[in-house]
This record gives C-alpha cells, sequence and structure tokens, in this order.
C-alpha cells in the first residue's frame, strides 16, 4: 500500500471514537535519568513503523475517514505535575492521532502516549508502548533502530468478516456531532488504588482455589462499592466490560494488526447469585465462557451497532446505571537503559461528551495489579470510592 492510496472509511466500531475525538493517555511513571533526545527518536521512529500513529481523521459526507496527514504529531516535554500526564497537550485528531507528552518533577516524569482510540485499542497501545521503550533504549545504547513497516491496522468488521462471522443486521455508527454542536473535551485525571505485590499475589491465590479470574473477583468487588455509592440495589447495576479477541479468533490476530479487537459484555447480578465478590465474580466468568461458546461475545460488537436507534449503548438516558471497566491485562516488559527505572503504568483521557462518567481500568505492571478510577475532574465522590474499594479489596486479600 502506497502512502497516497491511504484513505479508508472508519468502520462502526472505529468512528464511535473519533465522534467522541477520544483520545487515551498509556502513561509510564518513569524515575531517573529521561534523555530527551533519544525519547524523541524512538517515538519518531515509532510512528514510522506504525503510521496509524501519523495518520488523522476527517468527517466528510460518507462518514469518518481516516487519512495521511501533512501533520507530525506532537512531542513535548514540560515540568509540571506529573499526575496530570495530558496537560499542555493540544490534541486535534484532524491533525494527528497521537502524541507524546513527557511531564517532569525533578527525577520523576510521567510519560505518556496518547493515542485516539480509532486507530487503537489498549492491546494495541501496549505493544507500541513496548516498542517505544525498547527503541528509547537502543537509541540510548547506541543500537541502530530497524521497526520496519508494519501495514495500517484493520477494523474490527473486516477481521470478522474475514472469518465467517457476521452480525445479525447491517451496521450503523452513532453521528458524529456538528462542529458548532461538539461538547468540550472532558480530562479524566486518575486516580488509582494499586494493590502491593503481597496483596495482588493473594488475589490471585484466592481465585486459584475459588477458580475466579482477578478480573472477575476486582468486577465483584467494584459492583458492590457502586451499588453502596450509588445507593442502587445491586440487581440493578448494568456491568460492561470488553474482551480481548485476538486470541480468540481463528486464526489469531497480532497485537497490532487491528485497531478495537474487542467484545463487549454486559452482565447483571440476579436475584440467584450471593452479594459477595466471589460469587460474583464467578458468575462473570460463568457468562463469559458461555458467551464465547456460543459466539455471542465474538458478534457483540457487531451486534450493538445493528440495534435500533433507541437501544444504542451510546444513549445518555441508558447509562445512568452502567458500571464500566477496561481491563488493559498484564503490561508486557519494557526495556529501559541502566538508570532509568519504570515504576508504574496507569491511564489517562480526554474526549468530548455531552454526560461525562466515570470508569475504571484495570491492569498488571510489576507484579502489582492497578486499578485506575477516571472521573471528570472535581468529582466529589472519588475519595469516598478509592476508600470503599480499598477496603473490599483488602477484606478479599486479608490472611490469606
Amino acid at each position: 500500500m502506497t502512502r497516497a492510496a491511504v484513505r479508508r472509511a472508519l468502520a462502526p466500531s472505529e468512528s464511535i471514537h473519533a465522534a467522541k475525538e477520544a483520545y487515551i493517555g498509556y502513561t509510564v511513571r518513569a524515575e531517573g535519568r529521561l534523555d530527551p533526545d533519544a525519547l524523541t527518536t524512538a517515538f519518531e521512529a515509532v510512528c514510522r513503523a506504525y503510521p496509524q500513529l501519523s495518520a488523522r481523521v476527517e468527517f466528510t459526507d460518507e462518514g469518518a475517514v481516516l487519512t495521511e496527514s501533512d501533520a507530525t504529531p506532537e512531542i513535548r516535554f514540560a515540568d509540571g505535575d506529573p499526575s496530570r500526564p495530558l496537560a499542555g497537550l493540544d490534541l486535534d485528531q484532524s491533525r494527528s492521532l497521537s502524541a507524546l507528552n513527557v511531564v517532569r518533577d525533578g527525577d520523576e516524569a510521567a510519560v505518556c502516549l496518547a493515542i485516539q482510540h480509532s486507530v487503537a485499542d489498549a492491546h494495541h497501545a501496549m505493544a507500541l508502548l513496548s516498542a517505544l521503550w525498547a527503541g528509547y533504549t537502543d537509541v540510548v545504547e547506541g543500537v541502530p533502530l530497524d521497526l520496519g513497516r508494519h501495514p495500517y491496522p484493520r477494523s474490527l468488521e473486516d477481521l470478522l468478516a474475514e472469518r465467517g462471522i457476521h452480525g445479525s443486521g447491517p451496521a450503523t455508527a452513532p453521528p458524529a456531532p456538528a462542529p458548532a454542536d461538539r461538547p468540550d473535551p472532558v480530562v479524566r485525571p486518575v486516580v488509582q488504588l494499586r494493590l502491593s505485590e503481597a496483596e495482588t499475589t493473594a488475589l490471585a491465590n484466592l481465585g486459584h482455589r475459588e477458580k475466579v479470574t482477578i478480573n472477575g473477583l476486582v468486577s465483584g468487588a467494584v459492583l458492590l462499592a457502586e451499588a453502596e455509592l450509588r445507593d442502587l440495589p445491586l440487581t440493578d447495576l448494568v456491568y460492561r466490560y470488553s474482551v480481548n479477541l485476538r486470541d480468540r479468533l481463528t486464526p489469531p490476530v497480532g497485537a497490532t494488526e487491528g485497531t478495537n479487537v474487542l467484545g463487549g459484555v454486559g452482565f447483571t447480578v440476579t436475584d440467584g447469585i450471593a452479594h459477595d465478590a466471589v460469587a460474583i465474580g464467578r458468575a462473570v466468568g460463568e457468562q463469559l465462557r458461555a458467551g464465547l461458546a456460543d459466539g455471542s461475545v465474538q458478534r457483540s460488537i457487531l451486534d450493538m451497532f445493528s440495534r435500533p436507534a433507541a437501544a444504542k449503548p451510546w444513549d445518555p438516558k441508558l447509562a445512568l446505571a452502567v458500571v464500566s471497566i477496561m481491563n488493559w491485562g498484564v503490561a508486557p516488559p519494557l526495556r529501559t537503559p541502566d538508570g532509568l527505572r519504570l515504576t508504574n503504568l496507569h491511564s489517562a483521557s480526554r474526549m468530548r461528551e455531552t454526560i461525562a462518567l466515570g470508569g475504571y481500568v484495570l491492569s498488571g505492571f510489576g507484579g502489582r495489579i492497578g486499578l485506575d478510577l477516571g472521573w471528570p475532574e472535581g468529582d466529589p465522590s472519588v475519595p469516598q470510592r478509592v476508600e470503599s474499594l480499598r477496603e473490599r479489596l483488602a477484606r478479599l486479600t486479608r490472611d490469606l
């Protein structure tokens, strides 16, 4: 594919993120000597190797289109508060779908790889993050960079269709707001609840004993906390989470071969499920296994975009009882040179929304689980949420 030929319509699973101009920040906290020139060189090499990072989105009469951009992704270094990794970035999807922002405070820094969600989900972005740090290490150590050239990633719809998986009807994407009607961007500064290595091990041991995944246990704790905080019956909550489909398809899909290769699952606690995290987590897992077995999880995003308009999940009226968690999984190893240590991973986000709600991101880094609370800035409920979740997760890991 030549550069001149790169122009394709975004599929519904991609254009929903273009309508919100949604950027996700994959943020690594670093301690030690960080070489700006070497990091710039590495990021530029990654952008050349993965051209979606240097592309842009434009809206036409036919909808959102992914195309080449004359602009280069922004690279920014500034002193400031590392807990605000998107601060100072001028994100604009009509120019570029990625940026690199480094916010320093002495020997500590937040290095944020911001990517527009249309072209990469978290599993895709983690591979890019790994390539960035491997490239940085090579530059510092004097090793020539050779990242090759990768094709543009494909949409979920295309990847499923070539595997014989189709939705229940024609897909339609949410309409893009007119420029005059676009809401202001909402930035979510993340507060992270991070378990210690011992607590993470204890939670994993509990899961092995009870045959419940860590995702299930955390999901149960979050649902119990949210029911209490929202003063709603547990059975009224709608739990939504994503599933990485790459290794669940035949043939499997590589990390950067697709944009958003995800299934979307909805779960509710029924009357027959005990109101404790283990029982809820077990039920989440049982439903997921059944959905993967009958193919409904693989088809879920296709079916979501073929529903009648009134049932679309982006309808704000349906979101008030929704609890959402994005599971990034365990981060791949990130190489660093001597004198630099990566201490943590967390999320950040900026998107245009009329109604800004909160949500969670679950990840693993350095042998520790992190649960990010991404709520709009100034939300007074965040401290109470943190303490409630801290106590519920402590109950699961205490004396195990």
